[in-house]
């Protein structure tokens, strides 16, 4: 029987992978640092084992892992301390052989692909945005470098979830007040992509290794331009506002910068050129059905009344 143990199960991207394995009818193992949280209790009403634990603890972990084949890596980082997630991943990979796993399906974030050698055009990155992205290409290489039989990196593009609670909190509250302010330009296309999707593709990976061993794969579920997502944000909130998609200048870019801000899409002129690494014709004939923004906007319609239309104020929860 096929044993995935999923790392960051109570988060988007874990919540939802552990579902659609659970679906196929595999077995999941996880741990957790809070077995009575809502999304814990859920995941265990859906059969997935959990463990008590965290990844700095080795003894907790090869319990957790005991008894799996597969893993799914997906650690979100620590904007304090970038070495986090790289040393949790190394620990994470080397208990997961020893316990016999041998497949392993890492996602990152498509920034990744700005510190690959040879990345064209070259683009000097923020400090702090430089940082953040070679904190998540260590987690990669972790997994690359574990011993697996297969690996596959998943670099999802800019995900769908973050203009609605609880993800909104973490740098995209702007869009309440009617406008984004961001670092692309008016023509540039933003690679979206649903979390559900995200799960998608680590399924088709985990069902064939070989077609996906060893690829670095950019996951978008859609490209649109910013105010085109701004306008169809507003639609689906229903209140006849508008939301404003505010590009900023390369000077005000360097302002920001030089602040050494943690806002990615209001400091990186480089993400103007991520387009470049998806292709979203293969990614479709790879996962046909790939979700559309306003599909998703109208699947979350219960988000988007609670972060746009609710008098309730919503405090952010660790994902």
């Amino acid at each position: 029987m096929t044993t995935v143990f999923v790392t960051s199960a109570t988060g988007s991207q874990g919540s939802a992978l552990c579902n659609e394995l659970r679906n196929l009818g595999w077995n999941v193992r996880a741990t957790t640092r809070d077995l009575n949280s809502p999304v814990a209790q859920s995941l265990l009403s859906a059969g997935v084992h959990l463990t008590l634990g965290n990844w700095d603890d080795e003894d907790s972990l090869r319990k957790g892992l005991e008894g799996s084949n597969k893993l799914f890596l997906c650690l979100l980082p620590s904007l304090t301390d970038f070495d986090q997630a790289p040393r949790r991943a190394a620990l994470i990979a080397r208990v997961a052989r020893e316990v016999g796993v041998n497949h392993v399906v890492s996602s990152t974030t498509l920034g990744s692909f700005l510190v690959e050698p040879g990345f064209v055009p070259s683009i000097r990155l923020g400090p702090f945005f430089d940082a953040h992205v070679r904190s998540k290409k260590r987690v990669e290489q972790a997994a690359i470098d574990g011993g697996f039989a297969h690996w596959t990196v998943l670099r999802p593009g800019f995900f769908m979830a973050n203009f609605v609670e609880p993800k909104i909190q973490f740098g995209y509250i702007e869009t309440k007040e009617g406008s984004w302010t961001n670092s692309l330009t008016a023509e540039s296309p933003l690679g979206l992509v649903d979390h559900l999707d995200i799960a998608r593709f680590a399924v088709a990976a985990f069902q064939d290794p070989t077609t996906y061993h060893g690829r670095k794969l950019g996951v978008i579920s859609e490209e649109l331009q910013v105010q085109d997502a701004m306008d169809q944000l507003a639609d689906a909130i229903g209140d006849g506002r508008s939301i404003k998609a505010i590009f900023m200048t390369d000077e005000e870019i360097a302002r920001e910068q030089a602040k050494g801000s943690w806002l990615f899409f209001s400091s990186e002129p480089c993400l103007r050129h991520l387009s470049g690494y998806t292709d979203l014709d293969e990614l479709q004939r790879l996962v046909p059905g790939l979700m559309t923004f306003k599909d998703f906007l109208i699947r979350e319609k219960e988000a988007v009344r609670v972060t746009y239309l609710s008098l309730i104020d919503v405090h952010p929860t660790p994902l």
